[in-house]
């Protein structure tokens, strides 16, 4: 046996002489001590002491939507800033024989068993829109996601509160409280953390303006609700394409890029000139809200999307906001949220939207902008993106 290893070793010397034997030798020594080196790295890694905030998002008692996880984190953010935690982290929990929770509706369901994981992970990356994100984990078992919370429960500060975790009582129906917690924290620092849009995609939007639009042209952001829950959101489609075609005569240079689900995109939004579809290009929810984060002004009727706007300093009108919902949260009719800015207006359902009230609005807002400004940002920092991490084509 050892006659045999010699002679092996004496063949690799005579292939590679002694010089390569020798480096090929200290290269594996390199290799072990490399991992010795680690494995000791990792039994005496010291246990995380930073305070974190925990935030629980769970489809059991939360819907499948856009807009109320990006309340959640604006929430989350707020709670690190008044707590001094040193991150947030998340978990987004969900059954997977029941992925609906409370709001299952038997035989109407579009979450099911078999393609929840495929909802989960679309919907997953609306939770780096937090500006302070840790680490995010994602349970498809209960019993997982408990087994986590038990061995971690001494590092965080949980929202909701363990209690209204664990009854289900933390649901959003009744209007979102959450908004209340968001203005005493206004009223208290002057100011609101805004929800993240990455510089990727925020470049990526820019080089999608200055590269599908005229050279001269301006991006206004617009979404027009169509659900068949909550009709009193939806968008009035006759009076939109009123101001749509008066728009394309007093304002040739403005084009209304349409974001949204893709089965909101209207043919007959396409036959206009001064509008260009989102989801003709293919975008993803991400690249939708970067696109109206990346816009001059955003418009629309009240939908989830809007979120990414109210937690920014984006000019926006938003109509069709439910009055008594907002009443529930200290918001008063003809007024706005403690934290909107001058160009920032909400319309509740209580004020009628006509083609005259969205003009009027529109050019009000519109002639108080940086237009030139707008342009040479949008300029400055246009640039696709890699899809690919790590391929370039």
């Amino acid at each position: 046996m050892m006659l045999e290893r010699a002679s092996r070793i004496a063949d690799k010397v005579r292939k590679h002489g002694l010089k390569g034997s020798l480096g090929k030798l200290l290269e594996k020594l390199k290799k072990a001590v490399g991992v010795y080196w680690r494995f000791g790295r990792l039994v005496m890694a010291p246990a995380c002491r930073g305070r974190r905030i925990l935030g629980i998002w769970d489809y059991m008692a939360l819907p499948w939507s856009i807009g109320d996880p990006l309340v959640f984190v604006e929430m989350l953010s707020v709670l690190k800033l008044e707590t001094g935690a040193e991150a947030v982290d998340i978990c987004i929990v969900c059954d997977r024989e029941a992925p609906n929770g409370i709001r299952s509706k038997p035989g109407q369901d579009i979450v099911t068993p078999e393609n929840v994981p495929d909802y989960a992970l679309e919907h997953l990356p609306l939770f780096s829109t937090s500006p302070y994100l840790g680490s995010v984990f994602q349970f498809l078992s209960r019993d997982e996601f408990h087994s986590f919370l038990k061995n971690n429960l001494q590092r965080y500060d949980i929202f909701p509160p363990l209690g209204r975790h664990l009854a289900g009582t933390y649901n959003f129906i009744g209007g979102c409280t959450d908004f209340l917690e968001i203005q005493k924290f206004h009223k208290k620092h002057g100011h609101v953390p805004y929800l993240r849009v990455g510089q990727r995609d925020m470049a990526w939007a820019n080089w999608f303006y200055t590269t599908h639009l005229g050279k001269n042209a301006i991006p206004v952001t617009l979404t027009l609700r169509r659900s068949r829950d909550f009709d009193e959101r939806n968008a009035d489609i006759k009076v939109w394409m009123d101001f749509l075609d008066r728009c394309g005569t007093v304002f040739p240079n403005v084009t209304f890029v349409v974001a949204g689900l893709r089965e909101e995109a209207r043919d007959d939004l396409r036959t206009r000139p001064n509008v260009i579809l989102s989801k003709d290009h293919g975008t993803s929810v991400m690249e939708d809200l970067a696109l109206i984060r990346a816009s001059l002004l955003y418009m629309g009727t009240n939908s989830g999307v809007n979120t990414i706007a109210l937690f920014s300093d984006l000019p926006y009108l938003i109509f069709q906001f439910p009055a008594d919902k907002l009443h529930t949260v200290g918001f008063k009719t003809g007024k706005n949220f403690s934290f909107a800015t001058a160009n920032q207006k909400v319309f509740t359902t209580d004020i009628m939207v006509t083609p005259d009230l969205l003009f009027e609005e529109f050019k009000g807002v519109y002639s108080s902008l940086d237009i030139a400004g707008w342009h040479e940002t949008a300029f400055r920092s246009a640039r696709n993106k890699h899809t690919h991490p790590s391929s370039k084509v």
